[in-house]
């Protein structure tokens, strides 16, 4: 059986989500769940079984494969580019990818979850790690105008129905951070100070759709000035923008088109910081 929102539950977003995963170099593929003071708790989280131990690369490995990767990557870009020069895609918007705001966290280390005793995030469910996970089962992200939810779902979309693995209210969200090093994740910040650092699936988009939804603080509102400069380069329909602050302080903006009531959301990130006053968030 599939999952419903309550009757007068609005639903705002359903799509595929996990724990982040580490992309620098001597962290890559890997992730930690540690408390305030940086200790691995994972062995401590009521009902998750057992995973890897992920130890970080040492320079020397880190640097080895960053070169060997940069071989492959090249080959990737050039072809990008090739792309790039052909399609109508604003030649100001490059991807989401950016550069690691937080080194410490991002470059070195990469917890997922950070969460003392008793807090929010400890009892987000074990299925969100693609280490512990049953191979048969993805999971999904719930936004509605109530609460959030995780979805266990079937991976090869049989029979397996859906299961509500967790849920919270929308109260127990106190800000989102969309992070500028890897275009679809976003960290969720809990009232009681925990957080957690998701993959969304569906990309950088989305990330900053919920980021715009979740988090009212990190609206970026788009003045006559940077409405003008878009509307030179953005496609004409009718539709409205969604606009937010990354935690490297760029603003990024993409347009959400109206069509019998649905939205859909562009593909194309418009970087808009210079056209606008950044909020104090």
């Amino acid at each position: 059986m599939n999952w419903y929102p309550e009757s007068e539950e609005t639903l705002l977003y359903r799509g595929r989500v996990s724990f982040a995963t580490g992309r620098a170099a001597k962290v890559e593929g890997m992730r930690w769940f540690r408390d305030e003071g940086g200790r691995d708790i994972a062995a401590e989280l009521p009902g998750w079984p057992r995973g890897p131990v992920y130890t970080p690369r040492s320079d020397v490995v880190a640097a080895t494969n960053k070169v060997a990767g940069g071989l492959v990557k090249g080959v990737a870009a050039a072809l990008a580019v090739a792309i790039s020069a052909v399609s109508s895609a604003n030649p100001d918007l490059p991807g989401g990818g950016g550069h690691a705001t937080d080194p410490a966290h991002e470059v070195e280390d990469f917890p997922v979850l950070v969460a003392a005793p008793g807090t929010i995030a400890r009892t987000l469910p074990y299925q969100l790690d693609p280490d512990r996970r049953p191979r048969e089962q993805l999971t999904e992200l719930v936004v509605t105008d109530r609460r959030l939810l995780v979805l266990g779902v079937d991976a090869l979309g049989g029979l397996g129905g859906v299961e509500v693995l967790w849920e919270v209210p929308r109260t127990a969200v106190a800000s989102v951070v969309k992070h500028a090093f890897g275009g679809g994740d976003l960290t969720l910040v809990f009232a009681d100070g925990s957080r957690a650092r998701l993959d969304v699936k569906d990309g950088v988009n989305t990330a900053i759709q919920l980021t715009w939804e979740l988090c009212p603080a990190k609206r970026v509102e788009l003045g006559e000035l940077a409405l003008k400069k878009l509307k030179l380069r953005a496609a004409k329909f009718e539709g409205f923008w969604e606009s937010v602050v990354r935690d490297d302080g760029v603003a990024v903006a993409h347009q959400v088109k109206v069509i019998n009531g649905k939205q859909y959301r562009t593909s194309i990130i418009f970087y808009v910081t210079k056209w606008v006053e950044l909020p104090n968030a």
